[in-house]
């Protein structure tokens, strides 16, 4: 077992617990090789109530997280919350240890890893906190297209590489459908949207702007064969402005798809030659805004916007944004309607649970989860209940049907004389909670429903989240049906408490909490 501290390569992955008091104080935490924490000369603490091996930590490189259990008599504590004796936890990156409850024995995890989120390992993406960003590599300026990552890319003939991006949508803001209908019939139904487009972008040319298209395009990677008529399209388009422009196309729906900043982060590492942008002299206009329907000052009436992807692609990027009205027509900025669910307010220094509740009873009971997908029900359950030696967690995705989970769960409270149930399914409605409840009355056991504090619009954002940095795709149609069963739980349903379980959430690192904080649908 681990207890010194240890030398480490800087360039690896590494996990460190690191000291608040005193920054300098350090612990290196080696992948699978428990390390225990306490009263040594290593930490310099010599209070009594700490034991020598306080906590045991176990670090696990592969998932990113540290497996912390509490083996001193006295309490100590994980995010403020307290630890007793036996009780185990998942900590993240950021997480905070007290070895002792209450005092300033205090430790912050920091997890370092490299992800990628659209831009290449060694490469610099979008830093909203730096206005200036950095490329590595200088790409040769040639007339052709190129595959990049998941991307199609154009670079014009003499195109030069600049600190200040103008970026443009493509479709219903440099150009609209000839045919006045929404989608093209064709890749020759489209014209010039204003008169006022060309001109407007030929100075921007001149004035010291790149000229950068970014556009959203799925109907190509749904099939390919769409891809050859498209690119000769963009090259007759391009062809009417007589000036360089540069084309990022996403044809799937991944890191590359508006709002996502993928596209933007291509172009800062990739493909800027040495220039570095400047965020406060660039800006991009799109068409996807957000506006309402509403009536033009002709009398004309106008659907609302398709989307707000590119209004928010440009706060995700960090730049100024315009509609193509407001910048190719001067005309004065609308109304426009942000998403219910702003990620930026999702907090990970609050508790689980509110002070007057408790996770853990010291009786047997059940718990009943209440929670739609992408709520982050089964993490909480997996890490802060499961951890726990003396609860059986249930879950119909493991055994199968709503009927296995009865008899189960019917089994352990019937045999065991300590052990709690958690019905880790989605419930969303009192008929699937009635059947666990049941149970418990005819047992004589106390239960305690557990609902997950997440609306809809923040759990589509989780499962968007998810999809982009693990791959891993929950239908949205699934979430939708849960909201339509979902009926609201009631002491009246005959259980004896219910607690709402605040969504905490953890990040590997900055980056990954960098993109959490963005709008991604």
């Amino acid at each position: 077992m681990s207890g010194v501290q240890k030398d480490i390569d800087s360039s690896s992955n590494i996990c460190v617990l690191v000291s608040e008091s005193n920054p300098e104080l350090k612990f290196f935490l080696l992948d699978k090789e428990p390390f225990l924490l306490g009263r040594t000369l290593q930490t310099g603490i010599v209070d009594q109530r700490l034991s020598k091996t306080q906590m045991k930590f176990e670090a696990d490189y592969s998932v990113g997280h540290v497996l912390v259990e509490q083996l001193g008599n006295n309490k100590s504590a994980i995010n403020n919350q307290s630890m007793i004796k036996g009780e185990k936890r998942i900590l993240y990156h950021g997480d905070k240890v007290s070895l002792l409850f209450n005092s300033n024995y205090t430790y912050i995890l920091n997890f370092i890893t490299t992800p990628s989120y659209g831009v290449s390992p060694n490469k610099r993406p979008t830093e909203n906190l730096n206005q200036k960003i950095a490329c590595k590599k200088i790409r040769p300026c040639e007339n052709k297209w190129e595959k990049w990552n998941s991307l199609m890319v154009y670079n014009s003939q003499d195109l030069v590489h600049k600190e200040k991006i103008a970026a443009f949508d493509l479709d219903g803001t440099l150009i609209v459908t000839k045919s006045g209908k929404t989608f093209p019939c064709d890749n020759d139904d489209w014209k010039i949207n204003f008169k006022e487009v060309i001109s407007t972008v030929i100075k921007l040319s001149l004035e010291g702007y790149k000229i950068v298209i970014f556009t959203n395009q799925k109907a190509i990677g749904c099939n390919s064969s769409n891809a050859m008529p498209f690119r000769k399209k963009v090259e007759n388009i391009i062809g009417m402005f007589n000036t360089p422009i540069q084309v990022f196309v996403s044809i799937h729906d991944d890191i590359y798809r508006k709002p996502a900043p993928g596209m933007w982060n291509a172009l800062a590492s990739e493909f800027n030659g040495d220039k570095l942008i400047n965020l406060n002299e660039s800006f991009y206009c799109g068409d996807g805004a957000g506006r309402p329907a509403r009536v033009s000052n002709s009398g004309k009436q106008i659907k609302k916007d398709h989307s707000i992807c590119d209004r928010l692609f440009a706060m995700n990027v960090g730049i100024n944004f315009f509609t193509p009205e407001e910048f190719f027509l001067k005309a004065p900025t609308e109304e426009f309607k942000l998403p219910v669910f702003n990620p930026k307010n999702v907090m990970s220094n609050i508790k689980d649970i509110d002070s007057k509740s408790k996770l853990f009873k010291a009786f047997k009971e059940m718990i009943i989860m209440v929670g739609c997908p992408g709520s982050g029900k089964s993490h909480f359950v997996s890490n802060k209940l499961a951890c726990h030696g003396s609860i059986k967690i249930i879950s119909r995705d493991v055994l199968g049907s709503a009927q296995k989970c009865i008899n189960e769960a019917k089994k352990y409270l019937e045999t065991s004389t300590s052990l709690s149930v958690v019905i880790d399914n989605t419930n969303p409605d009192k008929l699937s909670r009635k059947r666990f409840i049941d149970i418990a009355k005819s047992l004589k056991i106390p239960c305690r429903i557990f609902i997950m504090n997440v609306k809809k619009e923040h759990a589509m954002h989780n499962n968007r989240f998810r999809e982009l940095t693990e791959k891993k795709r929950l239908a949205e149609i699934i979430i939708h049906t849960y909201f339509t069963k979902f009926e609201e739980p009631s002491l009246s349903e005959g259980v004896d408490e219910i607690v709402r379980i605040n969504f905490v959430p953890h990040f590997k690192n900055s980056k990954t909490e960098a993109l959490y904080k963005m709008y991604l649908i």
